[in-house]
């Protein structure tokens, strides 16, 4: 069969075209594709440094039921639903930024609200290193620093506990919650104290044991293995205690303190 050149040659110049113009089409890259190129130190580089034990995150469960007039601000970083106490009421911007986010808001009737307002109870802090959900909790529920301490590093813990034991013993405190990365030397010490009666809250359960059994003073919460809406929960079952010991339980330590 013969070959006509000049198609040859027609057909050889469309494909060229076709390739150059190819070529010249920038490139759809995918997740992580630098398109070809190849990516510049500062992208491959990583942070180094250890995780921190608390971060945090970018949108946070709503807290125990808010009061009064919600305004926008208040609703920073919540997700999900929002829960209204009795006579609570949405500011108009709150409203819109309800509608914007699709957030759920639930009304919480008189007779499902607690007898004692956890917020409105005096209680003490202390905060070993940082935590932001911890310091959100803190805001939430109005806590009072522990007064005389300076600073966060668990080398003062010691100091924390005796000066905690002294607030207490004097009637110018009755709760406290110790914020801490682990529990252990904290309910160590404390629980050395006559005045002090601590609790790791790992759970609603274990709280509301140590204010059964204990009448429970202090609240040790291990701020790494909790959210937010978790210690807020913790909180809210535990600053509507007493803080006063069952006669029993006295009755037990008078008698271990007698003991030689």
């Amino acid at each position: 069969m013969d070959v006509n050149p000049q198609l040859v040659e027609k057909i050889t110049k469309a494909v060229l075209a076709a390739l150059a113009r190819q070529a010249d089409e920038p490139r759809t890259s995918l997740p992580g594709d630098m398109g070809g190129r190849a990516p510049d130190a500062a992208a491959l580089r990583q942070p180094t440094g250890p995780a921190p034990l608390c971060a945090a995150a970018p949108a946070l469960a709503a807290g125990p039921a808010l009061t009064g007039v919600v305004t926008a601000k208040r609703l920073a970083g919540l997700e999900g639903t929002i829960y209204l106490a009795p006579g609570a009421r949405l500011s108009p911007l709150a409203q819109d930024l309800v509608k914007q986010r699709g957030l759920r808001v639930q009304a919480i009737a008189a007779n499902e609200m607690k007898k004692s307002d956890a917020e409105g109870s005096s209680w003490l802090y202390w905060m070993q290193g940082h935590c932001p959900s911890a310091l959100r909790v803190i805001e939430q529920f109005r806590g009072r620093l522990l007064e005389g301490i300076q600073g966060t590093s668990g080398e003062q813990l010691p100091a924390v506990i005796r000066s905690l034991n002294r607030i207490i013993a004097g009637g110018r405190g009755k709760l406290a919650v110790l914020f801490v990365p682990a529990a252990a030397p904290a309910i160590c010490l404390a629980n050395r104290c006559a005045n002090l009666r601590a609790v790791v809250g790992t759970g609603r359960r274990a709280v509301q044991e140590g204010i059964d059994l204990l009448g429970a003073n202090v609240l040790v919460l291990e701020y790494p293995q909790h959210g937010f809406l978790a210690m807020a929960e913790l909180m809210e079952l535990f600053l509507i205690s007493s803080g006063a010991a069952p006669a029993p339980l006295q009755r037990q330590l008078a008698q271990l303190a007698a003991c030689r």
